[in-house]
């Protein structure tokens, strides 16, 4: 039987500002990435302290760190925040499933937040009225898009799907290296393969992205770079936190940086490489299709779009 919900329980503001300083353990850096100013996120952690009647960080002139009892409350104030956020993607999936008039598939490997143009489209609400957004990986996104299930897609690189689709570029989007922050490469302004060594590379199974794959091996093999590979961790938080250990290094689209790590670092790789480590976005959609709800939804999406540009500004 479950149990009795308690007389007060923590905020999920609470609950936000706990996570954010435990996994900073620097007060101003957690309320930069809060978009707030200390001083309230202090009283947010003040007061979280003092409903739970447990310290759950030790201040002073050392820095901050966890408690004991901090260190266990992290994990369970993270679950519960994930489960809430599920909870809620759920719930908004089941009730745009009988309203949507345009399904668009987004690519999960990009982050469209730092996407120039198309940032701005799904974040103002710019497109059509009744749109239903999904993640998947490319190759799943162009299956759905093929089998009716979707109406748009933006994708990364893939095997060209034939007549039966429309593919317009809208973004470059190169690769960059995520390496542990201590890593020697790390100094440089700009990585070569010679940079990383024989440092472990985390690498993305074939069948993910067969096109993208074979570009990069060929690029590995054109240089001489033979890294000892380990398998890429399916959650990115997982796959940041390997890296913060030095477990190895990864190679991530450019607008994935906006996910920071404390112990993570970004370089771009040289120019040469970095020219030959891009991935193009494309936006696809049925050359068949005749609803003009699908049809403003494309248009409104490349006239946002900068072909032209990519994202290493």
């Amino acid at each position: 039987m479950m149990r009795p919900l308690a007389g007060r329980l923590p905020s999920t503001r609470q609950l936000q500002c706990f996570i954010a300083v435990a996994e900073e353990l620097n007060f101003r850096r957690a309320a930069e990435r809060l978009h707030m100013s200390q001083p309230p996120l202090s009283r947010q952690i003040s007061g979280l302290e003092t409903l739970l009647r447990v310290k759950l960080f030790e201040r002073d002139t050392q820095g901050v760190s966890l408690t004991s009892a901090g260190e266990l409350f992290e994990h369970d104030a993270r679950r519960v925040l994930e489960s809430l956020n599920l909870a809620l993607h759920n719930l908004r999936d089941a009730a745009a499933v009988d309203t949507a008039d345009v399904r668009l598939g987004l690519t999960s490997v990009i982050d469209f937040s730092l996407v120039p143009g198309i940032r701005d489209v799904l974040q103002q609400d710019s497109l059509p009225s009744g749109i239903r957004i999904e993640e998947a990986y490319s190759k799943r996104l162009v299956e759905r898009l093929l089998s009716g299930e979707l109406d748009l897609a933006l994708v990364g690189e893939i095997v060209e799907p034939g007549e039966s689709v429309q593919a317009r570029r809208v973004a470059l989007d190169p690769l960059m290296v995520a390496l542990r922050e201590d890593h020697p490469a790390a100094e440089r302004e700009r990585v070569s393969f010679d940079d990383l060594g024989d440092t472990r590379l985390f690498w993305f199974p074939r069948h993910d992205n067969p096109v993208f794959h074979d570009r990069c091996e060929r690029v590995f093999d054109a240089h001489g770079y033979v890294p000892p590979r380990r398998p890429e961790p399916d959650e990115h938080v997982t796959l940041l936190a390997r890296v913060a250990a030095g477990d190895g290094v990864a190679f991530l689209p450019t607008s994935m940086r906006a996910a920071s790590r404390l112990g993570v670092t970004y370089r771009p790789f040289t120019p040469e490489l970095e020219a030959s480590l891009t991935i193009e976005l494309k936006l696809l959609w049925r050359t068949d299709e005749t609803r003009a709800e699908v049809l403003d939804a494309v248009d409104v999406l490349l006239e946002a779009a900068e072909p032209s540009s990519d994202l290493r500004r």
